[in-house]
């Protein structure tokens, strides 16, 4: 047997330097086949990678091509190659790794937007301030101009009409335009839009109302409904204010029909209550990629409501 396994490497080291590239394709394919009848469970991935699964729902915003390696594709959140075939890539997307890594890289980006959005909030303040002070100077000024104003009327009663000349100069003097420089509000309204632009798109908040706290450690999915199928988006739990945010970025929200699953078992569960309702699922529209969606839920062993929020 190792005599066989010698013969054979030699044999394709050989073809590899000597033999012409048709040739050494067409001996490939045999050596691979020879190999799968030898161990039928040894998998092969000849797929290629194609750049149209970059913008597919399972697929969009972590996966890359390799550059020189067609049959590879590369994640960006675990950082490593895989095999590019479309199944594998699938059953990469379920592993408890490349999901820490996903929600790892979701939380980086939020921390990177927050700063962003406290950025924006003190660029705010900072104008507003200036419309105050500019506001202040504007009542000294008039303030400073009456007060003259007074002055002079109370000379010109007292001399009457003696100096006219001198009385036309100090008018003159009191008279001339004060330059006034106006607040923009344009740049206040525009960073306000941006701030509410980078909001995420779709949130929820969950209380107790039993206990009228909220529910922290909930875990709550969002699908959405591609060609007649609910699509999985993404996943997280809920914060200890029962707030959970990081589902979709709104550079990826589009309209459509979107759901919400609340996975309200495992709560009771860890605190030895029963209730009627295994699961909670909330189906909303989305009309519009401006618009903000907060969809609150009201929850109880035995019922639950549920609005639109702000």
């Amino acid at each position: 047997m190792e005599s066989e396994g010698d013969d054979e490497t030699n044999s394709s080291q050989n073809i590899v330097i000597g033999g012409d590239y048709d040739e050494f394709e067409h001996i490939e394919e045999n050596v691979i086949e020879a190999r799968s009848v030898q161990n039928p469970k040894a998998r092969y991935y000849k797929q290629t990678y194609r750049a149209a699964w970059e913008h597919m729902p399972d697929f969009k915003g972590w996966l890359r091509g390799v550059q020189g390696e067609p049959t590879r594709a590369y994640c960006v959140y675990c950082q490593k190659t895989l095999h590019a075939h479309r199944l594998s890539l699938l059953k990469h997307t379920c592993t408890i790794r490349h999901q820490k890594a996903a929600q790892l890289h979701n939380s980086r980006k939020l921390k990177a937007h927050n700063i962003i959005t406290e950025e924006m909030s003190a660029y705010t303040i900072t104008e507003t301030e200036k419309g105050e002070e500019f506001e202040e100077e504007m009542e000294e000024s008039e303030a400073m101009v009456q007060y003259v104003s007074e002055q002079i009327t109370e000379e010109n009663e007292e001399q009457e009409t003696e100096e006219p000349e001198e009385e036309e100069e100090i008018m003159e003097a009191v008279t001339l335009p004060v330059k006034v420089q106006y607040v923009k509000t344009s740049d206040v309204k525009n960073a306000i839009a941006a701030s509410n632009m980078n909001k995420p798109p779709i949130s929820t908040h969950v209380l107790d109302t039993t206990k009228g706290c909220p529910v922290s450690g909930l875990q709550v999915s969002l699908y959405k409904l591609i060609d007649g199928r609910w699509t999985y988006i993404n996943e997280g739990t809920t914060n200890p204010d029962g707030r959970c945010c990081n589902f979709i970025e709104s550079g990826s929200f589009s309209i459509g029909r979107y759901k919400l699953h609340f996975d309200v078992d495992r709560y009771f569960e860890s605190r030895e209550q029963t209730s009627l309702y295994p699961f909670i699922e909330i189906v909303f529209d989305c009309r519009s990629p401006e618009e903000l969606y907060h969809i609150p839920l009201l929850l109880n062993p035995y019922g639950y409501t549920t609005y639109r929020g702000t």
